[in-house]
């Protein structure tokens, strides 16, 4: 199934809400295991992530999609 731009940018925006959501909830938590060296401060992560997914809410708020190519026809045999 393919999807309209329209589509994906609508979702974008209400994985940020939701985002925004659990956050103000206090349903996120970092983990605290000695993989995790990037994102150990949860507010820092939240924001980043945020503004990671306000980057693609921008970007896909200006994309349209096409309608889908009719498929080729076949070519005739060449002649040598």
């Amino acid at each position: 199934m393919t999807r309209n731009a329209s589509e994906i940018y609508d979702d974008l925006k209400a994985l940020a809400n939701e985002l925004e959501d659990l956050a103000a909830t206090g349903r996120i938590t970092m983990s605290t295991d000695s993989w995790n060296k990037d994102y150990p401060d949860t507010k820092q992560a939240v924001a980043q992530a945020l503004a990671a997914l306000q980057v693609a809410i921008n970007a896909t708020c200006w994309m349209e999609t096409l309608p889908a190519a009719e498929p080729a026809a076949s070519k005739p045999a060449q002649r040598g």
